[in-house]
């Protein structure tokens, strides 16, 4: 072992010397600040190599520290050139060839899952590079137009410093795009495109967003709310700088974005909306659902869960629909809730009012079903205007220190098109007892890792958000109160079991995007297009919350069934929770242990 161990060492010297002609300057002096450190079987050698591994994961990826609250990398933006892609490709080999070599014989068993979860992060993280780089670079539902916004809205504004470093992110743009464009013609080169009807909506969001004025743009809010204790003197000289830089760096970066968007790649986007057109497709939309659900599942196989899950649920739908006193198609009862007096929203405020009171009736009943809950606090604001038409609710996480809340992003783009009776269940799904609840946990467990705390997977994370939706029915009466709130509820599950359909339908199964849409407007009447071009955008992501929400409640009901009488509901979510997001592998590993040890 030892002997391999030094051979290992030895070449790995010889791959970071040559790597080390070819980089810049500035990766190298990243490089040379978090090394990749040799590895024995040693307690203190793994922890030091997570150690290390988190904060070169940092320096490399600033949005990401920005994130969780990290500082020194505010001024700067990742390397998207191909010599910087090529240099974290390289690193996450040598990391992984560590964790190879580590003997899991002589770990605990705490540091065996830490290990295991680093080597699938570092696994997937390879495989899947062509598949981010293909979704996250031109999307609606991300992609680096909304990623810039995105990351700035989320940086500290306390100092003159923290404004100084969002200056500084804004006067390096221009160098941003540059780098991004790049990457867009080694994909047009490649036939490795976006479709059309993707890149007619990045557009859209991108020209919204290059119309906003200094004074009305969201990346400079901040300059328009300096706290007390920055002298008048230095508001006035940040506000100039800043202002200068939006409007001489920014806006003509973004100018340039969208002129290469609407001019080159569009032209070259392909018509197919599914990614088995792609060169090599099939395997990259297999490698996709392999990721997203965390399981070795066929798409074929999915979209017969998929079809089994929509009549299962169908039936219960019926049930509640008879007991409203309700006698026609199911389909027609939803319609019959929507049009309904009071039930669709007046405006805006509505929506925020409504859902921040179910938030506040949910919050005091959560010791009911959990042993632990999150310090970190959660708020409800609205999706911006430039992204609020293709962009769902979702939650961002806030920093473990409260420097900056958690936030439930609400779409609340045309309210009178929206209805109340399916809010509980999204207000249950991104904040308590869903993303929130499970998200801020996992970043405020003590004795994890730190990648650990940040380690994340579709299937556990929107499997789980889907689980908590079920819930509801367990915090005695505080919400699902009526038969149209129980419908909601059984609503925004068929709409995920629609989605195993419709997502394998389209990227496995030939299905057109006018067949997608109708299945969808079959079997979840209220669900708008945008839906059916997330799917298209971002191939295989949707499979998951459906797929890890069955294993959830498969293993509750094996401890369920194991203990009998003895089962703890808030003993169990604390199994799950307890280590953060885990593949579905080792989550159903560590529940089988529970019943083991507790038997």
């Amino acid at each position: 072992m030892a002997l391999k161990v030094l051979i290992f060492a030895f070449f790995a010297f010889l791959a970071l010397f040559a790597v080390n002609t070819r980089v810049s300057t500035a990766q190298q002096a990243v490089q040379e600040r978090f090394p990749a450190r040799g590895v024995g079987a040693s307690e203190e050698t793994l922890h030091s190599t997570f150690a290390t591994y988190w904060e070169w994961k940092l320096a490399t990826q600033p949005e990401l520290a920005t994130r969780f609250g990290r500082t020194e990398f505010n001024d700067r933006w990742r390397d998207l050139t191909r010599r910087g892609r090529d240099r974290v490709r390289d690193r996450r080999k040598e990391f992984l060839q560590q964790m190879i070599y580590i003997d899991s014989g002589n770990l605990t068993g705490a540091d065996r899952l830490s290990a295991a979860l680093l080597q699938w992060e570092l696994r997937n993280d390879l495989e899947m590079e062509a598949y981010r780089n293909l979704v996250s670079g031109v999307s609606q539902q991300g992609g680096l137009h909304s990623d810039v916004l995105s990351v700035i809205d989320q940086m500290p504004a306390r100092t003159v410093g923290d404004y100084q470093n969002i200056i500084a992110r804004l006067d390096a743009v221009p160098a941003l795009v540059d780098q991004y464009l790049a990457l867009l013609r080694e994909q047009i080169a490649a036939r490795t495109t976006q479709p059309q009807i993707v890149v007619d909506l990045v557009l859209e969001q991108i020209t919204a967003q290059r119309k906003m004025t200094a004074a009305q743009t969201p990346l400079l809010a901040a300059f328009h709310r300096f706290p007390k204790e920055i002298a008048p003197a230095d508001q006035k000289r940040l506000l100039s700088a800043a202002t200068t830089a939006y409007e001489q760096k920014f806006l003509p970066a973004w100018t340039r974005l969208e002129t290469f968007l609407r001019g080159t790649y569009r032209p070259s986007a392909r018509a197919s909306i599914a990614v088995t057109s792609l060169p090599q497709g099939r395997a990259l939309y297999e490698a996709a659902v392999r990721f997203h659900t965390t399981t070795s599942m066929k798409p074929e196989e999915i979209h017969r869960l998929g079809l089994s899950e929509v009549a299962r649920i169908e039936q219960e739908m019926e049930k509640v629909a008879r007991a409203d006193g309700f006698t026609g198609p199911v389909t027609a009862y939803e319609t019959s809730l929507g049009n309904r007096a009071g039930m669709r929203f007046t405006s805006q405020q509505e929506m925020l009012d409504y859902a921040r009171d179910i938030l506040a009736r949910l919050q005091p009943a959560m010791p009911k079903l959990f042993k632990r809950l999150p310090k970190m606090p959660v708020s409800i604001r609205p999706i911006p205007p430039d992204r609020e038409a293709s962009t769902a609710s979702n939650y961002e996480a806030g920093t473990t220190d409260g420097t900056r809340p958690a936030w439930f992003n609400m779409n609340t783009y045309r309210p009178q098109e929206q209805f109340k009776y399916d809010i509980e269940a999204l207000v249950l799904h991104e904040a308590v007892p869903g993303h929130h609840l499970q998200t801020a946990l996992a970043r405020e467990i003590e004795n994890l890792p730190e990648f650990q705390r940040a380690f994340s997977t579709t299937a556990f994370g929107e499997g789980w958000a889907l689980y908590a939706e079920s819930l509801g029915a367990e915090l005695g009466g505080v919400v699902y109160r009526d038969p149209p709130s129980r419908m909601g509820q059984l609503a925004n599950e068929q709409f995920r079991a629609v989605r195993l359909v419709v997502d394998t339908g389209m990227h496995a199964m030939g299905w057109s995007r006018e067949r997608a849409r109708e299945y969808f407007k079959l079997h979840v009447p209220a669900q708008s297009l945008a839906e059916i071009d997330r799917y298209i955008a971002w191939p295989g992501q949707a499979l998951a919350y459906k797929v890890g929400q069955l294993k959830i409640l498969e293993v509750r009901q094996r401890a369920q069934k194991a203990m009998g009488p003895k089962f703890d509901v808030r003993e169990f979510h604390d199994v799950v929770l307890r280590n953060g997001r885990l593949p579905l592998d080792l989550l159903e590993e560590q529940v089988n242990e529970y019943i083991k040890t507790t038997r």
